[in-house]
């Protein structure tokens, strides 16, 4: 019986070590051979944002964002980001909060952590500009931290009297921290929209347009086409 023992702990535990073993190996060639994102791909892009003024100087921003990619056939990812904002001046803010990128193809891992936000609002005439400076702080499931910072410019011109309004807007990213991450440094996105905005009441708007979205990944760039859709809601 002793000589059984013997024997059997060790058989055990490479069975144990093959169990843990096999399926983490397999994740990560699942993970190695998820497909790139095909050049010139359609998606549709929809985002609601609501706002609550809690003073004159703070607010509460909650933000969700959902992606269908493919060509419009296929969830992609939500993502969802509640902060609050603190009015430096009539003109410049900042914010911070948490946001996730949730993935739901299986290969792809979903990304969590912080924000903050310096952003800077005027007016023109009847243009106004806004500009925003972010840096984000995300965590990927294996605990690899990517840390990346987006800089923001755009203008929105009245359409005569009408309640419509001509958007255009750039934004650039940065990738500043990637180990374990499978990204490289330096500038890796550029998003470049035009469209149109509507007040529909005093609290709600509405807005439609095309969106340019070029980025790079191992040394190639790809270009994907999105139509976005977007709804903002001022409780108060």
């Amino acid at each position: 019986m002793g000589h059984l023992c013997r024997v059997g702990v060790p058989a055990i535990a490479l069975a144990v070590l093959l169990l843990v073993a096999v399926p983490a190996a397999a994740q990560q060639r699942t993970q190695a051979q998820a497909p790139a994102t095909p050049n010139n791909d359609l998606w549709l892009t929809t985002d609601v944002g609501i706002e609550y003024a809690i003073d004159p100087q703070w607010s509460f921003h909650f933000e969700t964002q959902l992606q269908i990619d493919r060509n419009i056939s296929r969830l992609r990812d939500l993502t969802v980001r509640p902060g609050f904002e603190y009015a430096l001046s009539p003109n410049w803010a900042a914010a911070a909060g948490y946001v996730q990128y949730q993935r739901y193809p299986t290969p792809l891992r979903t990304m969590r952590g912080s924000f903050q936000d310096i952003l800077h609002r005027g007016r023109f005439g009847k243009i106004a500009f806004a500009s925003r400076l972010r840096g984000e702080e995300l965590f990927y499931e294996n605990s690899a931290l990517f840390v990346r910072t987006r800089a923001l410019a755009g203008i929105r011109i009245p359409i005569g009297g009408a309640p419509w309004e001509f958007a255009v807007s750039d934004e650039i990213f940065v990738n500043l921290k990637v180990d374990g991450t499978g990204r490289q440094a330096g500038i890796h996105q550029n998003r470049t929209y035009v469209g149109f905005g509507r007040q529909i009441s005093e609290h709600l708007k509405m807005s439609a347009g095309y969106e340019l979205d070029t980025f790079e990944r191992n040394g190639t760039f790809r270009n994907v086409h999105q139509i976005r859709l977007g709804l903002a809601y001022k409780l108060n």
